[in-house]
């Protein structure tokens, strides 16, 4: 499933339901769905690959876009493989949002926001 958004958790939320994600002030959400202005499908970004995949609703008034932090330019096309991978075109002006990765940015650019290989933007 594509990802629409990526925000941060700036307060702690404790679920009320089976289907809701437990927030902890600063935790990474991917958003997965955004139709409810209200809840937020989400999934909590992996530290590590050994943690586990959480992925629940949250409320959308815990939670912030997170900013990006640098520009770049495509430097290849880029055709997504996995779902939480974007597209690029060649020369597109992109947005950095995460690069802790070794290998990979989180971006948003004109296909939207997905990871994208560092090797292809400058």
């Amino acid at each position: 499933m594509p990802l629409v958004e990526v925000r941060r958790a700036i307060y702690s939320y404790t679920p009320a339901a089976t289907d809701e994600l437990t927030l902890t002030d600063g935790d990474v959400l991917y958003i997965l769905d955004n139709d409810d202005p209200d809840w937020l499908q989400a999934k909590k970004k992996q530290f590590n690959i050994d943690d586990p995949i959480e992925q629940g609703l949250v409320p959308t008034n815990h939670t912030e876009l997170v900013e990006s932090i640098a520009r770049a330019k495509a430097l290849y096309d880029y055709d997504p493989v996995e779902s939480e991978e974007t597209s690029l075109t060649e020369g597109e002006d992109v947005l950095i949002i995460e690069e802790d990765d070794p290998d990979w940015f989180m971006t948003k650019s004109k296909g939207g926001y997905g990871f994208v290989p560092k090797a292809y933007v400058e």
